[in-house]
């Protein structure tokens, strides 16, 4: 995925949280390369490798970096081993050792510049950090000691301190939530970074675990990230922020979304969102997402209620309007839902989900121009080079054998991409249902599900798996997915 330089954002002293190369992360553990890169596959050094850039392309998080010093004491192998290797947490939980480096560097600078100010025959600086004392003792012949109490200034100064870490915080948790609401690969790389220099610089930020969790949420949907990560990643950012604030409502709602999607938990799901409306029945992002978490026959009446709210509290948002327009088509009201769709896509041509939303409908029509079309955009606007690959090849068929030659190349290129894993099963199973492939369709999906996958959960509500819904295999499936 396209990730932002961070030396170009955020204010002018914010600390730089990420290292974009091998070699910045080299430099900045004070090894060589290649000692770095035998740590990341030997003791599990947290890097991260841009997805299609094979290793070439990495970046690593300052925080996670620190975190796995503290954990490991890494020596070089001339030195003997290290300690052994646990696991690593992910980058939304940095540690206060970032803080640590910086004010010891502070510090270090500090004495420095004293022993060049004072060239005495001995000179030795010790802080008493609990009783907030600073002692210089030095002396040439007859020592003297001055002692200068600055308990109340030090107390003072840390609460000074504090606060301006906490707002430096909080204007980074602001920038990032603009940059979330764009909705773009770019911006939501942005917004994690954002996200993530807030936590450095108040650990106990819950209202930037939820940014970071809600921007995994859309990195699985707008850029390559695999799904299973996204989401992993988002429940345990948002279990974070309810451990510091249990009172955020936002925290509950992103954790209801991801309890369906990445648990298939139903159950917990819904008491989850009922406690996000109770602490604030006017976010309209709590009740979009319990519409689409909830979609699915048998549940239309209440999703399309949900969403309706939604609309209400925020109705010039485009995501809403998208969703809702896709909500309708799938529950039988064709027209107005791709009316809706259709709008927002001529509103904002640059918002990626009508152009998905309008490719399955087309499909579904078999309007194969028009899919063909829309799904082209999809690809350009997600950066997806499988997508924009499986799409050019369904068009040549198109071209030169109609439906018959779309549908059939289709089928080949998806299965190409889901045996390499790069492409989702339950979208091939689909494809494999509509050219009459039940059985291959239903294996399909019984290996979904047996991998979780979240889209899995798609065959509650995706039109040409529904057509599987007699085959006693599929209703099996079915019963899985507990959904109160």
């Amino acid at each position: 995925m396209p990730s932002a330089p961070l030396g170009t954002a955020g204010p002018a002293n914010a600390p730089r949280v990420r290292l974009d190369s091998w070699k910045e992360i080299a430099d900045y553990l004070g090894k060589g390369e290649r000692t770095v890169k035998r740590w990341e596959s030997e003791r599990g050094l947290p890097i991260h490798h841009v997805p299609g850039s094979g290793h070439g392309s990495v970046y690593a998080f300052v925080a996670e970096l620190d975190e796995w010093l503290l954990s490991h004491k890494p020596r070089d192998s001339s030195t003997g081993a290290g300690s052994a290797p646990c696991e690593i947490g992910t980058h939304f939980t940095p540690q206060s050792s970032t803080k640590k480096s910086h004010i010891d560097a502070r510090f270090n600078g500090a004495i420095s510049r004293v022993r060049k100010l004072a060239p005495w025959s001995a000179l030795i600086v010790v802080i008493f950090a609990a009783g907030g004392y600073f002692v210089v003792r030095h002396g040439s012949g007859e020592n003297r000691t001055s002692l200068y109490s600055l308990h109340a200034g030090a107390k003072a100064n840390a609460s000074s301190n504090l606060n301006s870490e906490k707002q430096i915080a909080h204007d980074l948790y602001l920038r990032g939530r603009f940059e979330w609401n764009k909705r773009t690969p770019d911006s939501l790389n942005r917004a994690l970074d954002y996200f993530t220099q807030a936590i450095v610089h108040d650990a106990d930020s819950a209202e930037s675990y939820v940014g970071l969790a809600d921007t995994y949420d859309l990195l699985r949907e707008y850029t390559m990230m695999p799904e299973n990560e996204a989401y992993m990643r988002a429940i345990a950012a948002a279990k974070k922020a309810i451990q510091l604030d249990g009172s955020l409502a936002e925290a509950h709602r992103t954790l209801a979304f991801d309890e369906v999607w990445g648990n298939w938990d139903f159950a917990t799901a819904q008491k989850e969102f009922q406690r996000a409306i109770e602490l604030d029945p006017r976010d309209p992002i709590t009740h979009l997402w319990f519409a689409n978490a909830f979609a699915g026959p048998g549940w239309y009446e209440m999703s399309i209620r949900e969403i309706n709210r939604a609309q209400e509290l925020d109705p010039t948002s485009h995501a809403i309007l998208a969703d809702k327009g896709l909500m309708l088509f799938d529950a039988g009201q064709e027209k107005q839902g791709l009316e809706l769709v259709k709008q927002v896509e001529q509103t904002d041509p640059e918002f990626l989900s009508p152009h998905r939303y309008l490719a399955k409908i087309y499909m579904s029509q078999r309007d194969y121009p028009n899919f063909l079309m829309e799904s082209e955009k999809a690809a350009l606007l997600s950066h997806d080079e499988v997508l924009k690959d499986i799409i050019a090849a369904a068009k040549a068929g198109f071209h030169r054998d109609g439906e018959r030659g779309l549908l059939n190349d289709l089928y080949l290129s998806q299965k190409k991409y889901y045996m390499e894993q790069r492409f989702p099963g339950t979208l091939f199973a689909a494809t494999c249902a509509r050219l009459g492939r039940k059985d291959e369709a239903l294996d399909v999906l019984q290996q979904e599900y047996n991998r979780h996958s979240p889209t899995f959960l798609m065959i509650r509500q995706h039109p040409d798996l529904l057509a599987l819904s007699n085959e006693p295999a599929y209703q099996k499936l079915l019963k899985k997915i507990q959904a109160p």
